[in-house]
């Protein structure tokens, strides 16, 4: 059987691919033999986690020589809990998941932000030539990182450094491609997990004191800038308008760089919205499961795939997403689609006034969305397709 050193961040980090790894592992571990391999230095682990072997990374040259790995997977992703696996992967090549196509703002934490100049223009430098050397003088200058974050994605280094290489997007497949038309790269959808079975949402409402009748609106995840809260808050303030008893829910962890309280205070939302901030798994389920519309705007788009998006579907949400990059993917009919332009806030305000007023077709793009997930997106299928692109690279040594 195949052994695999794992490389992810787990819980308790508060991270999207903790989720994702710890929600895939127990499907991966019935193909495989896994070691885990954690950054110790920042946070503490059990020897064992959910029955596999937990290690401290600076062990792994240590252990590669008794326990044998056939290779190494790397969950790449845009935070500073990857810097360990950014590290390892660079010296001993393996599989990367790219989680997100950007990490441009993870390169600039461990350069720039740590006083780094000359590293962050090497890297500017290495994925982009003269242009990259002349866009990070204009950072130094004072030109914003989100500004050109999406346009150089500083990923070129992890690309040339993996054997083979792990999206979950055409979006992303085709960036790898482009930039390097030789590396081994799969498209591996983004596994949603089965829905948890709890109290009825009649019950959960109660619980949470939202009234039946409350039209609830909800997002789900890690605040970002690019998730646009702002032009939802202000859509949803429209909305009002005809739904006076609208609730709009805002569940996961708000950073100061989106701090949205005040823009709430603006629009004079502050008994219509609810801001949860971090919540465990089963809290987030909770608020899931009691929202009639999910609304997950992106722009602009870092490459992620969503896996709020996916629980929600999963659940039988209507959901109402950005057209851009994975989001663009969903198929017609699973979800509501907004532009990215001019009248991105009017079709919003369209989308859930309509929703709103239609609860049949809540429910009609709620089940076209599950049956498409449980169709394309499940974890049995995503783990069987990892072990089979990692035995195609393995096979090509």
């Amino acid at each position: 059987m195949m052994r695999i050193a794992y490389f992810s961040p787990l819980s308790p980090v508060r991270s999207g691919v903790a989720d994702y790894s710890e929600e895939l592992l127990p499907h991966l571990a019935q193909h495989a033999e896994i070691d885990l391999f954690v950054d110790a230095d920042a946070i503490a682990r059990p020897a064992r986690v959910n029955g596999l072997d937990a290690f401290d990374y600076h062990l792994l040259d240590d252990l590669a020589t008794t326990r044998h790995y056939d290779i190494c997977l790397y969950h790449m992703g845009n935070s500073p809990h990857h810097e360990y696996i950014y590290r390892t992967l660079l010296r001993r090549p393996g599989v990367t998941v790219l989680h997100e196509a950007v990490i441009h703002n993870f390169i600039a934490m461990r350069t720039l932000r740590r006083g780094n100049v000359g590293g962050y223009m090497r890297e500017m430098g290495y994925a982009y030539g003269r242009e990259g050397i002349h866009t990070a003088r204009r950072v130094l200058f004072g030109v914003q990182l989100p500004s050109v974050a999406a346009a150089y994605p500083l990923n070129a280094r992890v690309i040339d450094s993996s054997l083979g290489v792990i999206v979950h997007s055409e979006f992303v497949r085709q960036q790898v491609i482009a930039h390097s038309p030789q590396t081994r790269v799969a498209k591996i959808n983004h596994h949603s997990a089965h829905p948890p079975v709890g109290p009825s949402p009649k019950i959960l409402r109660m619980e949470l004191g939202i009234a039946p009748e409350q039209f609830v609106v909800a997002t789900l995840g890690f605040l970002a800038p690019t998730k646009r809260i702002d032009v939802v808050l202000r859509a949803f303030a429209r909305l009002r308008a005809l739904h006076p008893h609208a609730l709009y829910i805002i569940v996961g962890d708000m950073p100061p760089s989106c701090d949205v309280r005040p823009i709430i205070e603006e629009l004079a939302l502050e008994d219509a919205v609810r801001l949860t901030g971090y919540v465990s798994m089963e809290e987030y389920s909770r608020y899931l499961s009691v929202a009639d519309t999910c609304v997950n705007l992106r722009y602009p788009t870092m490459g992620a795939t969503s896996g709020s998006v996916l629980r929600a579907m999963a659940a039988s949400k209507a959901v109402i997403v950005s057209d851009v990059g994975w989001f663009s993917e969903l198929p017609d009919g699973t979800c509501a689609k907004v532009d990215v332009g001019k009248s991105e806030e009017d079709i919003l305000v369209a989308y859930l006034e309509f929703l709103a007023a239609n609860p049949d077709m809540r429910q009609k793009l709620g089940s076209n969305a599950r049956s498409y997930v449980e169709r394309e997106h499940t974890i049995e299928n995503s783990a069987a397709s990892y072990i089979q692109f990692i035995q195609q690279v393995l096979d090509n040594l």
